[in-house]
This record gives C-alpha cells, structure tokens and sequence, in this order.
C-alpha cells in the first residue's frame, strides 16, 4: 500500500462546523490546483461519478454543482443518464472495484476525494433517518442499534472507496470517522445506554476502521468543562431553525461528547483500537470552536499543506 495517502478527518461535536469547514478545505484544494470529487450525499450523489459518466461529470466536484452550472439540456440529459445507470444496474451501487456488482468510479479522475459519516447511502442512510429521529417513529433512542448501523456503514465506504484511495496514493477528506465513538460509547450518567467500550472495538467493521484508521484528525471542539448555558446558547445560535435530533436536544449527552473530543480520551480510544487490529494511531489536532469559521479553515489548510508537503518528500 502507497505511503503517501492522506486519509483526513474533520470531526467534532454537533454545532462544530464541519460541513463549513471541508467546504472551505474543497476550495483550498482548489486554489492549489487540485482535483477534487465529492461523493457526499445519496447513491445518486455517488453515481455521477462513475466513469460511464466522464462526458458529464468531467470538471464537476458534485452532482449539484452540475445540476446549476451545466447548460439546462446537458443537466437534463445528464440527470436522467445517472438515473438511468440507477435503474439499470441490478445492484445500484457503485464503486472503485471492478468487480460487476457495482458501477465502477476511477479513483484516478481526481487527487482528492470528500466523503462523510454518516453516509446517506446505505446504513448512514438509516442512521441519519430513522437512528437519530427515534421520537419521531415513537420509540427511544438506542445507542446499540446505532452504532451497529455506524460499524456497517465503515464496512461499505471502506471496500467500496477507501481501501482503493488509500492504495492509490490518494487525499480523503471525511466528514467524522470511527472517532465518533464519542458519541456511541456508554457513560454511566449521561450515556447509560451506550455500547461498552469493549463491544464497540470489537464489531467487524471497526476491526476494518481501527486497523486503517486515519492518518490524521481535526477536531473542533469547546472547553472541556464547557458551561451548559454556554453550549446551549451556542447550539440557539448555529441550528438555524433545523429540526434537532433526539441526541441534540439532550444537552448532557452533548456536554459528554464534547469533553471527550476536547481530553485524551480520544488518543486512548485509538491507542487501544489501533493496537486491538494492527492500525497505526492517527495524529489528532484540535481548533477552537469559537475561532472564526475563516480562522479554522486557515488553520485546517496550512496543516494540511504541511502534510501534503512532508508526504511528497
């Protein structure tokens, strides 16, 4: 496997900015000269990339973004040709294997590669619609059940995209990771519910992600004893009218998240997945989630030109 992959997380508690902060990282790669794809989003999202679709997708970062800037007849023949490939592939899934189970994407036709977690294919599709929203179906929360959809989804987007990328010398930048184990992982006081520690390390798809676990982590997070009516003021000012999740309204669960994003505990949970399956630990790096939204991404990219920079040496 290539030395010189970058497999790059961006993480932190709810409210931390991610989607703001790989938006600016996306045009940093940009302004380099970097080819960047995004498969973020739906299997759709995903299939725009493949290359039976190179006349259409060629110099587009997502579907979206061809859907608003191409030439309303090419979007159109474009979005039914996706569709198309949807419908006629017996699977309806795609991949960077070969393998005539899937609809194959070149993991070539770009330097860098954007994904996220969850997904909102598959089980992070599940996760993200009925794992988090559990009220609204007239159920409770089960921190069980999610993080079994969360180990299958790892199990999916490594033997269908990142195995490959990483073979491949490539840059993933990805939205959260196995690390959101601050999340799923129990606490007696404000988790009870949670999967144990051990559990957790040991279901199949987190043997896959702690045995290739990211090379690198930014984590933007608050203090480690953060005030709750500080968080929650920060949460009034940055959900936009969104409707809150069932762990989102749960402010205590959330203080938890943060103070194990913002401590060690992180490193000690990758010490001691990493050393259970044979992953090298990643180097975690944290930024302030009061920093400007400009100040983090200029920190997040002049750290990731120094890596880029140390791997191509």
């Amino acid at each position: 496997m290539s030395e010189r992959f970058v497999d790059l997380v961006v993480a932190g508690c709810d409210f931390s900015g991610t989607t703001t902060q790989i938006a600016g990282l996306i045009k940093h790669l940009q302004s380099k000269g970097k080819i960047v794809r995004d498969i973020r989003g739906t299997e759709i999202d995903a299939m725009f990339h493949a290359e039976v679709l190179a006349d259409f997708n060629k110099g587009y970062t997502t579907f979206d973004e061809f859907i608003k800037k191409a030439h309303p007849f090419i979007a159109r023949d474009g979005i039914n040709q996706v569709e198309r490939r949807v419908h006629e592939n017996k699977f309806n899934i795609t991949s960077m294997v070969r393998n005539g189970v899937s609809v194959y994407i070149n993991p070539e036709s770009a330097d860098a590669w954007i994904m996220e977690e969850p997904t909102h294919r598959g089980a992070g599709q599940t996760v993200r619609s009925v794992e988090l929203y559990r009220s609204k179906f007239e159920d409770k929360v089960d921190q069980i059940s999610a993080a079994l959809a969360h180990q299958t989804y790892r199990t999916e987007e490594f033997l269908r995209f990142r195995r490959v990328l990483r073979e491949a010398g490539k840059l993933i930048v990805r939205s959260r990771s196995e690390e959101s184990a601050c999340y799923n992982i129990k606490d007696e006081e404000a988790s009870p519910q949670g999967i144990s520690r051990e559990q957790y390390l040991s279901l199949p798809g987190h043997k896959i992600a702690f045995g290739n676990a990211p090379t690198h982590i930014f984590v933007v997070h608050g203090p480690a004893d953060w005030d709750p009516a500080d968080y929650i003021c920060l949460r009034t000012e940055r959900a936009h009218g969104r409707v809150l999740d069932d762990l989102e309204h749960n402010f205590r669960y959330q203080l938890m998240v943060n103070r194990r994003y913002a401590t060690d505990w992180l490193e000690r949970l990758y010490e001691e997945g990493c050393a259970m399956h044979g992953g090298k630990v990643p180097q975690i790096f944290r930024i302030n989630i009061y920093d400007s939204p400009e100040s983090q991404i200029q920190q997040m990219a002049d750290k990731l030109d120094s890596v880029l920079a140390e791997k191509a040496q």
